[in-house]
């Protein structure tokens, strides 16, 4: 059964983790609960609609993370000067609907994940992605193959 934000499976620094990581906007994965609390943070950000943002290490002891900024939990996406913006805050790939920061010294990682929340949250637009005219479509048409000759 998977772990869902309600569930009593979650063990009790699982569900301190998540607490916090509500409090303040932003998952921080870089411990060993991480991982297994990303898919309930997400759906939880799902829920509310507001977008996913998390960091965690690139490797056990590394002193560098990764931070990801998701706004497929959301009905938005970032504007021009949004993604603008995160580009000078270094992001390696932006589009309009997510960003990503391959390379982050864990000291500046939780300074840094707090400004991609607040550009996500301030510089964007409601995603018209909308189909407004359906064409209609003709039946298909059966193909005849010709019949398999023998040797």
């Amino acid at each position: 059964m998977p772990r869902t934000i309600d569930s009593p499976q979650l063990a009790p620094r699982e569900r301190r983790a998540l607490a916090a990581a509500r409090a303040v906007g932003y998952l921080d994965a870089r411990r060993a609960t991480g991982r297994q609390i990303a898919r309930p943070y997400a759906l939880w950000c799902w829920r509310l609609k507001i977008p996913l943002v998390w960091f965690d290490r690139r490797s056990p002891r590394s002193k560098y993370g990764r931070l990801r900024l998701d706004l497929f939990t959301t009905a938005n996406r970032l504007t021009e000067a949004g993604q603008m913006v995160l580009q000078d805050l270094g992001a390696r790939t932006v589009s309009p609907h997510d960003a990503s920061w391959e390379r982050v010294l864990l000291s500046e990682i939780e300074a840094l994940a707090a400004a991609v929340l607040r550009t996500a949250l301030r510089d964007y637009e409601l995603n018209d992605a909308r189909v407004t005219t359906v064409r209609r479509r003709e039946p298909a048409r059966l193909l005849e193959l010709p019949a398999a000759r023998s040797a």
